[in-house]
């Protein structure tokens, strides 16, 4: 039996979720995943779920600016949640545990497993620093994650720059690569109508996409005003925190829905928009992640405008294969024109986009980098 602890339900919404039911479902192994989120997680068919909160939940105060602070409360019953996953190990026969290194449950986690004896794997989706960096429990994370790092029996990163970097912190260790996987790629790129570009967007919003969107929606303006027989819209598939102009270009926001739902919405798409914040505050974020978004994108058989730093691991795996057309400016002027440019170079960019997914990011090729590691 392997234990994945993480600080999620299998059934969450965001894509550290996603990743793991990618890798979970019909697992040919037994698994256990604990929930460690203070919120009681949604139902889940992808296994067995155990929902082991390492402090009480607090209502809408958790997203709040005091949200964080409620770590001191964790760090008071450390002890006590990790008595409760050691018995929780014992009483599943563990032969190993997983930790996902975004919350201080890696380190809880890790402690039951050298003191049971077992193996450790740990897992990487965005770097620690910038998850805990609004979290009295920052300086304790960075010095745990180097000593895990070091001495965990493997390392799933979610990207290549993400291993390169945390070798380069805090020593030099192999590690794999594991992210969402695709079950099919189309053979070749969707058709699309003759000047229309219909934009579209799903998954979580965060408030440091604002300039993003606001810029888009901008540049969109001018793109419609410069070719007036084009159809121009953006549709939005989950919540948006913040006002969107609507006097720029039609925007449709659709509720939260379920992945056939979301390759439904396809068929009405032109181009998926892909945006990641701008500034110093979030380069240790872009940097090194990479989102299920943008693997989704990939293998879909239309373009992607990625609108983000280039420096930014995303930016970086599509601009260096042409797979996107790539807008690194909030300048609205600037996206125009780019949007405007890259529309005879589109299906050129959509086939390389679907090689990528071919030869990276097909489900089986994933799972199988992770499992094989997952000896016990």
């Amino acid at each position: 039996m392997l234990v994945f602890v993480q600080p999620f339900g299998l059934n969450s919404q965001t894509g550290g979720p996603r990743i793991f039911r990618s890798l979970l479902q019909d697992a040919n192994r037994p698994f256990l995943s604990v929930c460690t989120s203070p919120s009681k997680p949604p139902l889940t068919k992808v296994g067995e779920e155990i929902h082991l909160p390492t402090r009480v939940a607090f209502g809408r105060l958790e997203r709040t600016r005091i949200g964080p602070y409620f770590y001191i409360i964790e760090a008071l019953l450390a002890r006590r949640f990790e008595r409760r996953l050691e018995a929780l190990c014992l009483h599943y026969k563990t032969q190993g545990i997983h930790g996902l290194a975004h919350t201080l449950d890696f380190w809880y986690a890790y402690q039951v497993a050298q003191k049971l004896r077992i193996p450790y794997y740990l897992s990487v989706h965005d770097d620690l620093g910038y998850a805990l960096r609004k979290s009295p429990g920052f300086k304790v994370g960075m010095a745990r994650i180097a000593q895990v790092w070091v001495n965990a029996k493997a390392r799933f990163v979610i990207s290549e720059a993400m291993g390169k970097e945390y070798s380069h912190r805090y020593g030099t260790q192999p590690y794999i690569v594991v992210t969402d996987g695709l079950k099919e790629v189309p053979p070749k790129p969707l058709s699309r109508p003759p000047k229309s570009l219909r934009l579209y967007f799903m998954g979580a919003i965060h408030l440091s996409y604002q300039d993003n969107f606001h810029a888009l929606l901008q540049a969109l303006k001018q793109f419609r005003w410069a070719n007036p027989d084009w159809d121009v819209s953006l549709t939005i598939r989950g919540d948006v925190p913040f006002f969107l102009n609507a006097n720029t270009v039609p925007i449709k926001i659709l509720p939260w829905a379920s992945e056939a739902e979301v390759a439904q919405d396809l068929h009405q798409a032109d181009v998926l928009y892909l945006p990641l914040p701008f500034g110093d505050d979030y380069t240790s974020f872009v940097k090194y992640s990479l989102s299920t978004k943008m693997v989704t994108y990939l293998g879909s058989g239309l373009p992607i405008l990625y609108h983000g730093p280039k420096i930014a691991a995303a930016g970086q795996l599509l601009s260096q294969n042409g797979a996107a057309i790539v807008a690194d400016s909030l300048d609205p002027g600037a996206i125009c024109d780019t949007l405007q440019v890259a529309q005879e170079k589109v299906p050129q960019m959509v086939e390389s986009a679907l090689q990528v997914s071919r030869s990276q990011f097909l489900l089986p090729d994933v799972r199988d980098r992770f499992w094989k590691e997952l000896a016990y």
